[in-house]
């Protein structure tokens, strides 16, 4: 860092470093520290509770991706009408929508 000595010289610094850099990671990395000191409380710069709370960013995922992810097993239509049709209901459907009310 060169000798900037007020806190705009401090920041063109700081985007000028950071307008170099390409790797998504490391761009990652360093929003995730500057959002912890941002919402630190004075003298407090613990980032522990942030890191938890978050979870890394995943690019350029398919609708597959997704669903192999999240364990999902999404079935079609009739399917879904099948198992619908095997439901036995003890309510009629105006006493499930009374039920709302």
């Amino acid at each position: 860092m060169n000798n900037a000595t007020n806190t705009n010289d401090i920041k063109m610094n700081i985007i000028d470093l950071l307008t170099k850099i390409n790797d998504a990671q490391k761009l990652k990395l360093i929003f995730r520290q500057v959002e912890a000191l941002e919402s630190a409380p004075k003298g407090q710069l613990s980032t522990s509770k942030l890191k938890d709370a978050t979870v890394d960013i995943k690019e350029n995922l398919t609708l597959d991706d997704i669903y192999e992810e999240q364990g999902c097993q999404p079935i079609d239509y009739q399917e879904f009408r099948k198992l619908a049709d095997q439901i036995e209901w003890d309510f009629s459907l105006e006493e499930l929508l009374a039920n709302l009310d």
